[in-house]
């Protein structure tokens, strides 16, 4: 009865480690207001443009059917790999499938709430089961770890935070392979680490090493190897098994390393890699609490806070006498070599894959919080067997002393030096130090005296610390309005319905939804609506962005802000044509489109110019070179190259123009040389300097944020039109290169009239393979697909396999002999059957190891 009774006590302080967080997150959540404690949402900052995007096609691909492992919602269509290795293997995320998609945003919320539960509860578990021992007060360190600064910051970024909750139970796996040379949780936790988010992962694998060399210092600092094979010898377990662990992640991993260096964001720069400081003193001001908001989360100190009351437990440790000296020195040196991984530049971008990161700096922060944790707890066990408890009461108060002349010595620099956009207010500052003595007084109280109370007061004082360090972090988010929201998606997800309906081939969409609409209060260009809203887009914004695909939509008239971005602004026909732009969905009135239809929420407007996603052309098209930053000599040369003129050309450089320059005022005047379209491109131009931007006398107001690159489409004119541009300015912009055109609307309409007779429909099966009936007339015709050239499309004409070039920067053509064919491609991710061979390999010889060592044993036994 004994036996059973402490089962349940112990099953119930478990359940306790997982409900307290959750009860200290309903609070916040609901004074907060976040659906469906009130009617906001996280809708914000990459979490609204990027991350539940990706959520809604991840449950789209369960419920709806999926295209294997490419997608036409990626951008204008890509692999899925890379994308899902990095955002979507959190198995937490199908809890989406659960909510309805106009309640995405609430499902975010729940997955964010129980994975911080998770981190408590796996927390308490590694506390309970290395320490042997635990009580109530374990809640409040197993609680510190899963509200500690870096989950606080970046609890946005949800896919992260799956590692946090594998962590300590991998560093119980490794304690168990050192010290009892049992290897099996250390093998399947970092295996799920690494599969679960590989950017962390690898980051974890560090640590791995680090913390090996700390407990190869405690246990064998008496015994030293004096032979290299007797060193070998104890290493060879740790390395084996972490090497296995790591390599049978390879069906995920190689396609999604050979994914990201793809994009823009594997290039080299040496100045990441300076062994320079990336700040100074003032980083003991971050101890305490408020000190990272929504408006400094791309770019602050390091996130060391997991509690002002760990922070006192880790200045207690190393004073206490009881310690061991050697722990202290191996807990200090562990600490300082994590603390380098922030303070050195060159460190920082080695533990962040080598490439330094775009925002959210110091991802590795858990892992200090996490050895933090860990050390206070520690001290409070050793502060219970020191039996003068006069001497933990002095060396309590010489922390709390230690703690506020450091924290006010980073509060001044904070506030001296150049790092002042870092302070939130002082008075989180004075706050820290009256939370600080209050601390002090409360366990000073706890160690005097037995009575229960303290400890209970004890932990509600750290569970109000951490909620209300959460809650001022997130106070001043601009949530976005969830009733708003749902309003739209079912609005929104009807009208493309409707778009899609009867057809089973392949066209895109450029469709604009106002942030107001969509129930946003900070700016969102919907880069992802395709993935959003399921359908073949001409946008993206991802880590993972293919940077050839990226390059030639920017050299044919796309707007790309950088790496990780692009979209489709202003339209031009010729894109339209490229791409097969079917339908422009827009709530402005587009005057020079074709009006399909008029919703109440949108306009949706019908591009004629859309011939196909494929159609005939010469095998001179084969042979244009897309040139950098060259859009309308790129597009004429595609032109041409279909079509060809005697001694013209399908764009007319405008006529007459005059330049009038003045320090905050361009005029730009021209005579229009031709019926048709207006384009204007100043490739060396930062539109951020432009303040109004108009063409006789309208001013022209883009959906997104332009800085450069991008062409304009100023409407449809009169030959012989007088246009005038006019440029306010706050700074000086740069005109030369300028290109201004007009398109000779007659000229291309006849193009696209003969291409209609050569264009064919690509049809699209519920595998996502792709198939069209082409009749070749002439000749060696050059079949081009609107599609992104990828080594993986395993291309068949009438059965026969051929292999398709790389055309028009980085599109498909197929070469055609004459007569009918049927075309056929299927997606074959050659990455992905790579990996799975060596992950099945890898899983092989471990199981062949694991049978030898078990035999061995059994021997030696």
């Amino acid at each position: 009865m004994v036996i059973i009774m402490k089962k349940k006590n112990k099953l119930m302080a478990y359940l306790i480690s997982f409900i307290l967080p959750l009860a200290v997150l309903t609070m916040v959540w609901t004074i907060l207001g976040l659906a469906p404690f009130g009617d906001k949402n996280l809708m914000v900052s990459d979490l609204g443009s990027q991350y539940l995007p990706f959520l809604t096609g991840f449950k789209r691909f369960f419920t709806d059917g999926g295209e294997s492992l490419y997608s036409f919602a990626n951008g204008i269509g890509g692999p899925m790999e890379a994308t899902i290795a990095y955002y979507l293997m959190s198995p937490y995320n199908f809890i989406a499938l659960l909510f309805p998609y106009n309640l995405m945003p609430v499902a975010v919320l729940l997955i964010i709430s129980l994975k911080i539960a998770t981190m408590s509860l796996s927390m308490y578990t590694y506390l309970d089961l290395h320490y042997k021992q635990s009580n109530p007060l374990t809640q409040a360190f197993a609680l510190a770890y899963s509200l500690c600064g870096f989950v606080v910051v970046y609890l946005l970024n949800f896919m992260w935070l799956d590692v946090l909750i594998l962590f300590p139970i991998l560093v119980l796996g490794l304690e168990r392979l050192w010290h009892e040379k049992k290897y099996g949780l250390y093998a399947v936790t970092l295996f799920f680490t690494i599969l679960t988010n590989y950017y962390l992962g690898y980051m974890v694998c560090i640590f791995a090493v680090m913390y090996s060399v700390f407990i190869y210092y405690l246990k064998f600092e008496r015994k030293p190897a004096k032979k290299i094979s007797v060193f070998l010898k104890r290493w060879r377990l740790f390395f084996t098994t972490s090497l296995l662990a790591g390599v049978a992640t390879a069906f995920m991993l190689v396609p999604a390393i050979l994914g990201m260096l793809q994009t823009g964001k594997s290039s080299f720069h040496m100045q990441d890699f300076l062994l320079k400081p990336r700040f100074g003193v003032e980083v003991f001001s971050q101890m305490g609490l408020g000190t990272v908001n929504y408006d400094i989360r791309l770019d602050h100190l390091p996130m060391i806070y997991s509690g002002v009351f760990v922070w006192l437990l880790a200045f207690l440790y190393f004073t206490l006498p009881i310690v061991p000296k050697r722990k202290k020195r191996a807990m200090g040196a562990l600490l300082v070599a994590i603390y380098f991984s922030f303070f050195f530049e060159m460190f920082n971008t080695v533990w962040h894959m080598f490439q330094s990161p775009a925002g959210f700096p110091y991802r590795n922060a858990f892992i200090f919080s996490f050895i933090l944790v860990k050390l206070a707890y520690e001290t409070y066990l050793y502060s219970r067997l020191t039996e003068d408890k006069e001497i933990v009461k002095k060396r309590l108060l010489l922390a709390g002393v230690s703690f506020s002349v450091l924290l006010s010595i980073g509060q001044v620099f904070l506030v001296l030096q150049s790092k002042s956009e870092y302070l939130l207010s002082n008075k989180y500052f004075l706050l820290n130090l009256a939370i600080v003595w209050i601390l002090v007084l409360v366990l000073s109280q706890k160690i005097s005296t037995k009575n229960y109370m303290w400890r209970w007061i004890l932990i509600l004082c750290i569970s109000l610390e951490l909620g209300g360090n959460l809650w001022i972090s997130m106070k001043d988010i601009p949530f976005g309005n969830q009733d708003i929201y749902a309003q739209m998606y079912t609005e929104q997800e009807m009208l493309i319905k409707y778009l899609k309906s009867g057809r089973d081939d392949l066209f895109r969409i450029n469709q604009k939804v106002e942030t107001e609409m969509m129930g946003y209060k900070e700016t969102n260009n919907g880069y992802n609506n395709p993935m959003l809203f399921g359908y073949a887009g001409v946008s993206s914004y991802t880590s993972t962005l293919d940077s050839k695909v990226q390059n030639t939509l920017t050299d044919l008239g796309l707007y790309s802000k950088n790496e990780r971005r692009f979209s489709y602004v202003d339209e031009s026909q010729v894109a339209n044509l490229l791409l097969n732009v079917n339908y422009t969905i827009n709530p402005k009135e587009l005057t020079n489109k074709e009006l399909l239809e008029e919703k109440d929420l949108a306009n949706i407007y019908k591009n004629k110019e859309a011939v196909g996603t494929s159609f005939l052309a010469p095998v001179d098209l084969a042979k244009v070179k897309i040139n950098k930053g060259e859009v309308i000599q790129n597009q004429e040369a595609i032109l041409q190259s279909i079509k060809p003129l005697k001694n013209e050309k399908y764009f007319k450089t405008m006529e007459k123009i005059h330049t009038t320059k003045e320090v905050d005022l361009y005029e730009i005047k021209g005579q229009v040389a031709a019926d048709g379209s207006n384009y204007l491109y100043l490739p060396n131009a930062i539109w951020d300097n432009v303040e109004y931007f108009a063409v006789n006398g309208k001013e022209i107001k883009t959906d997104v944020l332009i800085i450069t690159n991008q062409l304009f489409n100023l409407g449809d004119f009169k030959e012989d039109e007088q246009i005038k541009i006019q440029l306010k300015l706050k700074k000086k912009i740069e005109t030369r290169d300028m290109t201004w055109v007009s398109l000779d609307q007659e000229k291309f309409d006849e193009l696209i009239r003969y291409l209609k007779d050569y264009s064919s429909p690509l049809k699209v099966d519920k595998r996502g393979d792709l198939e069209g009936k082409v009749d070749v007339v002439d000749e060696n015709e050059l079949m081009y697909l609107s599609i992104p050239y990828d080594d993986n499309w395993l291309v068949t004409v009438d059965g026969k396999k051929v292999r398709p070039e790389q055309i028009v920067g980085d599109f498909i053509g197929i070469r055609l002999d004459k007569g009918n064919h049927t075309v056929r491609l299927s997606y074959r991710s050659k990455s992905f059957t790579l990996g799975l061979i060596i992950s099945l390999v890898t899983l092989a010889i471990s199981f062949v190891l694991v049978i030898y060592l078990r035999k061995r044993n059994m021997r030696e036994i």
